[in-house]
């Protein structure tokens, strides 16, 4: 089966002017990328979907349930990532940007959903009203896995769906990057035994398995102990971790292909608060977050033909 990789606009403010973007396309395009994933203020910039489209990219729409933003394109005025609390604005704000999305012509929804303080129960009722909205407008939703919402460590994610055959179509992005460092440490992989032991983790199991029923996308961000991304991937120093995230990718990715999809996979190393700084220099990265997409996209390209061959397709 075959891989359709992503590349994130998040970082690549360049996207937003109109004189500068064909080239940074061309850049995308040339990498290998098949599709971009972007927040609703480039895709409403005028002019960008038809260079999407000429540059044959797909679009993965973001959306953030019950965020408010005012300016368009880098310009992120007035921008707040959660603005409410209850389930029914959630999935009111959910269903406006899957239209949208939809009308747009965009492959799919990658969500930042909900609210991490919701009861199991609103959680539920969350995702229920999202099966609903995404049958209805008949584009695919992918909750991600990610600090402040639903999904925002395996615990909460496991108490969620395990079990619920009516969340048996709900479907997720794996970024497990942010249960990392939730969990203050890499999990489940001999790569983390040094640190934690040969517990191994007992829970793991159940939640891999809930990882390989359920998600349609992976972002793959290497995160660590104390952050949800390594400054840089490549560097020996975080060996452990890239071992550890290539694993959770491999099993993730198997289960896609032996189910006949195509494994969206998107390396999403982000700017500055994720991006490591250095003091002083007005947020001077530490390392060149393209540089590490590249990376994580070639670790990727490599392994996985030796994925589609053990998932027996």
């Amino acid at each position: 089966m075959s891989l359709k990789l992503c590349k994130t606009m998040w970082g690549v403010p360049d996207v937003a002017i109109k004189e500068k973007r064909k080239a940074i396309l061309k850049r995308v395009v040339d990498a290998g990328f098949k599709a971009v994933e972007m927040h609703a203020v480039y895709w409403r910039l005028d002019g960008l979907l038809d260079d999407l489209k000429e540059a044959n990219l797909e679009l993965v729409a973001q959306a953030h349930t019950s965020s408010v933003v005012d300016g368009v394109g880098a310009d992120m005025n007035g921008f707040k990532y959660m603005s409410k609390w209850e389930v029914k604005d959630h999935l009111e704000s959910l269903k406006a940007t899957a239209t949208e999305a939809k009308k747009v012509g965009a492959i799919a929804v990658n969500s930042h959903s909900g609210v991490d303080g919701w009861s199991i129960e609103q959680a539920r009722e969350f995702l229920r009203g999202a099966l609903v909205i995404e049958k209805e407008l008949g584009i695919e939703i992918f909750h991600e896995t990610h600090r402040r919402r639903l999904f925002w460590n395996p615990f909460q994610t496991r108490d969620i769906l395990a079990g619920q055959e009516d969340l048996a179509d709900v479907k997720l992005n794996a970024d497990i990057s942010h249960w990392v460092v939730c969990l203050e440490r890499t999990f489940g992989h001999e790569s983390s035994f040094g640190e934690n032991g040969d517990l191994a983790d007992p829970w793991f199991k159940e939640v891999m398995d809930l990882l390989k029923k359920h998600c349609c996308m992976i972002h793959a961000r290497v995160g660590y102990a104390e952050g949800p991304q390594v400054p840089d991937p490549a560097a020996p120093e975080y060996k452990n971790e890239l071992k550890a995230h290539m694993f959770y990718w491999e099993q993730i990715a198997k289960a896609q292909i032996a189910k006949g999809r195509v494994s969206i996979i998107e390396p999403e190393h982000g700017p500055w608060p994720y991006q490591q700084s250095v003091p002083n220099t007005d947020m001077a990265p530490t390392h060149d977050i393209w540089e590490a997409n590249d990376f994580v996209k070639e670790q990727v390209k490599k392994e996985f033909p030796t994925w589609v061959k053990e998932a027996g397709n």
